[in-house]
Formats: C-alpha cells, structure tokens, sequence
C-alpha cells in the first residue's frame, strides 16, 4: 500500500464522510473494510487515500483497539505521510481505546481531538459537547440502542476509555496568533497526550489543521469530517478549481435502510411524499429468521411493482432491548434482501443509509471497496462500488443521523437529473 494519506474510522458511513473530503486533494480515494486492507489488491497500489474502518463501534473497548491495532500494524514502514483517526460526531465508540493504540503504536507524542461538525450543528464549548446548542447527554443520542451517550463531556468519555492523561484546550485559545499553539505546548509540558480542543466554528477547526500540519510527525489529528475538511484545506491549493458534477440520470435507485435514526425516517417519508415510488418495511424478526427463498418471493412481488424510481426497503421499527443482540444478524437479513434485487432486476445505483446496514450490503454482494467520489450534501457521499455483483455502480452512503427533512428529496432529485443542487 502507498498511500499518501490513511483514515482510520470505526463505522463506514463515518469513513465515506470523512475520507471523501480527502478526494480534494487529488488521486483515488478508497473506502475499504480491515479485510480488504489486509489484501492488498492492485487497485490501492494507485490509491491517494484509504479510508478503512474497523466495525468496532459497539465492540467492547478491548476488542476495538484490536481492531485498530492491526490496522495500523498492516501500515508501511515508514508509515503514510497523514494519519487521520475519525470519531463520531456525537462521540460513540471507543474513543479513547482506539486513540491509544495509535499513540502507542504510530510514535506520536499527542492527539488532538476536536470532534466537532459545526455544519451539522455539533459543537463543543467548554469541554461540553453539544447538537444545536444542547449538551449531547440530553439529545436523542442519549437514548442510542446500541451506544448510548450518557456524558456530554469529551474529557471526561476519553478518561473512562484511555489510560493517558487528558488537557483541554479552551474556545478562548483562537485568539491572538500563537495562543492555540501555546495553549497546547501546555497541555503536553502538563504530561497530556490526548487534548480535547473546543471547537464551535469551522474556523476554529481551521486553526487546529493549522497546527495540525505544522508538528505532523508529533501530533495526531482525531476528529469527524469537520476537522478532516479543515485539515484538507490546509493541504490542498488554493487555485484547484473543482468543475461542477453533472447529475448521474438514475431511473431506478435501490435504498436500503437499516438504521433506526428518526431523522432518516422522516427523510424517507418526505421523499416518497413527493416522488412515489415502492415502499418496502420489514420486521426486525422477519430479516432474522427469512430463508433465501422467504427472500425471493419478498422480492419477487416488489419487482412486480417497481418499474422505476425508488424502491425502498427499511425496518419497520426499533427492536426492543432483548433482541439488540441480534441486531447485526437482522442487519445481514438487509443485506441478504438487497443483494436478491440485485440479482433478479436491474438496478441503477444504491443508497445505503446506516454504517451496519452499509457494511452488510458489501458482504452480501461481494463487494471490496467504494472509490469515494464527491460528498453531494452534507454527510451524503457518492462513489463507485468496487468488486461484487455490484462492481461499478454508483453507491450513496448517509449516517443515519445527518441532514434536515427534504435532504433524500433533494439527493434523489439530483441523481435522477431532475435538477441540480
């Protein structure tokens, strides 16, 4: 593997998010899973970029820095110019595990954290982090089936998960020219190696890449697309003009939507509102206990009804507590679903909403990796699928919390040509 720049993420859609941003600066970027990585197929030898992730987001912390051990143990020596860890914008996973590793492994002296995302609202203040202004603990995150977020504090989720020492660098730091950097020579002199950095605009973002670039070999940027973008700003040149993307002209796009986000349901809703299509929602216990033929007469009767536009596949509700453990076997039931349309109709280009529900689909239809393209809204990324029986068609990715009421009326409108954004 040569490339220039890897990112290390623990779910796909967060590694779609993030990696795209690094399309700017030129040359191929590939999202690819730990298994693919360890191939090391012809295609990275050309590669700019490598967005892996791990699936390490609901593991336990052990096991996640696993996870991202051998990520990075698979690194050449000398390792990849820029290394960038994405977190999750609401602060999920094990964050301060899978930092460790990297401190330990890569021969940075310090990691700074700033995982905001002002365009989507999340910020921090104050060592507080917040969505649209409130503290994350009191938001619908808090309530997450699967990692729920019970402290809005950035430090103090980083000290549960790392062994190292935690500073804080104040909103008061963007000041004068110097102060951020001083106040972060402090925090190291204080014997911090992670040091979680307020961030409440894109600005503030810009100044840490800012420092970032400046002390690469020694400090490790770890943040979600806010501070990637930041970062690829400072990287790339101020005179690349970027030619605008003419709409792909889709006539059926297959979605298929697994996670429980009311966002994304709300999204979905608005959009069939508009451009009616074929919707199709499954119970959770169905897509665990469906046999392939239950599968294909499932499809069968869809295809029957869907000539063109949109058809839809989503769960019907969140399952309760008891069956969460079988959430990624209900999630591989999706995968299964989508990857019998595939097979028995023809299909213009995917959206996958949810990282589980993402990574499923790719085992279903054999696929190795998405070049990751260009990002057409804010956390919506469009690449090409690579490998499978998907090889070469176009794929949206979304995290299931992004975006406003009419983002999938306004994706759908673009990829389908009816308009521009």
């Amino acid at each position: 593997m040569r490339a220039r720049i890897v990112i290390i993420a623990d779910d796909l859609t967060g590694a779609a998010d993030t990696g795209v941003q690094f399309a700017a600066i030129g040359g191929p970027i590939y999202l690819v899973p730990v298994a693919t990585l360890s191939l090391g197929r012809p295609w990275m030898a050309t590669a700019a970029g490598i967005s892996v992730y791990t699936a390490s987001r609901e593991l336990s912390p052990p096991a996640a820095a696993e996870r991202v051990r051998s990520v990075a143990r698979m690194l050449p020596d000398p390792r990849p110019r820029w290394i960038y860890k994405k977190v999750d914008s609401c602060l999920r996973g094990n964050l301060g595990a899978e930092v460790d590793v990297l401190l330990d492994l890569l021969g940075f002296e310090s990691a700074l954290v700033a995982p905001a995302l002002p365009v989507q609202g999340r910020t921090t203040i104050g060592g507080i982090h917040k969505v649209h202004g409130i503290p994350l603990a009191r938001t619908r995150f808090a309530s997450d089936p699967l990692t729920p977020i019970t402290n809005s504090s950035v430090a103090e989720i980083l000290a549960h998960q790392s062994r190292y020492k935690i500073g804080r660098v104040g909103v008061d730091a963007y000041g004068d020219p110097g102060r951020l950097q001083q106040a972060v020579r402090r925090e190291r002199e204080r014997g911090c190696r992670l040091i979680v950095c307020d961030a409440v605009t894109q600005a503030h973002l810009d100044r840490i890449a800012a420092l970032v670039v400046q002390d690469a070999e020694r400090l490790l940027p770890v943040g979600s697309a806010g501070l990637a973008a930041a970062l690829v700003g400072q990287l790339s040149s101020p005179h690349q003009i970027i030619e605008p993307a003419p709409a792909l002209g889709l006539e059926r796009l297959l979605m298929v939507c697994g996670t429980g986000a009311q966002v994304t349901r709300d999204q979905l809703d608005a959009l069939l509102d508009k451009h009616p299509g074929v919707r199709h929602e499954l119970e959770f216990e169905w897509l665990i206990t469906a046999s392939v033929q239950d599968r294909r007469r499932c499809v069968a009767g869809l295809l029957d009804a869907w000539s063109s536009g949109v058809l839809a596949l989503r769960v019907r509700s969140l399952p309760s507590a008891s069956l969460m453990p079988d959430f990624k076997r209900a999630a591989a039931g999706l995968g299964g679903l989508a990857l019998e349309v595939m097979r028995a109709g023809p299909v213009d280009g995917l959206f996958l909403s949810g990282g589980e529900t993402a990574d499923a689909v790719r085992r279903a239809t054999g696929g190795e990796a998405i070049e990751l393209q260009r990002e057409i809204l804010p956390g919506l990324v469009l690449g090409r699928w690579v490998g499978g029986i998907a090889d070469g068609l176009p794929v949206v990715t979304k995290a299931g919390a992004f975006g406003e009421k009419r983002t999938l009326v306004a994706l759908y409108e673009h990829l389908a040509g009816r308009i521009g954004l």
